[in-house]
């Protein structure tokens, strides 16, 4: 049987992801830095729950912001408050 390798970090990736998680922190509200951040082949996935849908575009508007974000999966929720 072939030895599997998994595959090398994509280091463009993890950039991009650090940089988004920068811009999130930048805006000074807590559930935006409660979001998680996936980077894969430059596409950027957003998930988690925020308060309102003022932060849910603020945290697209900050994950856009970055440059070589390709693409935006937006799976972020607005509780119900």
């Amino acid at each position: 049987m072939p030895l599997q390798i998994a595959p090398a970090l994509d280091l463009a990736d993890l950039e991009i992801q650090r940089l988004v998680v920068v811009q999130l922190a930048e805006k000074n509200r807590p559930s935006l830095r409660r979001l998680a951040v996936q980077v894969q082949h430059g596409m950027v996935t957003l998930s988690g729950s925020v308060t309102s849908f003022y932060e849910k575009q603020l945290a697209i508007h900050s994950c856009v912001a970055v440059a070589g974000c390709g693409r935006l999966v937006d799976a972020v929720q607005v509780a119900a408050g």
